[in-house]
């Protein structure tokens, strides 16, 4: 099943400079939701701002969430500060993002998967401690099994403070706290 994102017809005014006239130009434009995010940069600068995501998918029901958008292959992404200004991010040189809001699909993939606490120490030297949910087969389900075989840009991590998306080019060392 497909669900396509609602669309708007936008009417748009353009300034034709070389007859000095105006005329009027329909297009769509795909309806977004803005999330806040704050995310921590390879350089140690944090921004704090929005970042846009679709009320629906293809890949799962319900809206785009963070991390369908920091684990998408493109390599940047539109971020706007809480001052106004737009940054199109590059994501490999994100560290980590959040807060991200837990749905429903977390909620049930945390009652049915298996987690396992970990401390994870970031190429800076900061330490993020929270639960990994160990979605493999039974018998691959070590921490070692999954971080080798987890392909996705972003980790995501269940924090006392907050649920992170952590970068995996950017862990350190991970230390096993179960």
């Amino acid at each position: 099943m497909t669900f396509a994102a609602p669309k708007r017809l936008v009417l748009s005014r353009i300034y034709h400079s070389e007859t000095g006239t105006m005329s009027n130009v329909y297009t769509y434009r795909i309806e977004k939701d803005k999330l806040a995010v704050s995310v921590r940069l390879k350089g140690g600068e944090n921004v704090h701002g929005f970042i846009f995501v679709q009320p629906s998918v293809y890949r799962h029901l319900g809206r785009e969430e963070p991390v369908d958008v920091f684990n998408s292959p493109e390599p940047f992404l539109p971020l706007v500060t809480n001052d106004g200004d737009t940054l199109l991010v590059a994501k490999d040189q994100v560290m980590e993002a959040w807060p991200v809001d837990e749905t429903e699909a977390d909620e049930l993939r945390r009652t049915s998967a298996r987690s396992v606490i970990l401390e994870i120490t970031l190429v800076d030297g900061a330490i993020r401690t929270g639960a990994v949910l160990l979605e493999m087969p039974s018998d691959r389900a070590r921490p070692l099994d999954f971080l080798n075989q987890h392909t996705d840009r972003f980790l995501t991590l269940f924090a006392d403070d907050a649920i992170h998306l952590v970068n995996m080019r950017c862990i350190e060392r991970v230390r096993p706290l179960d």
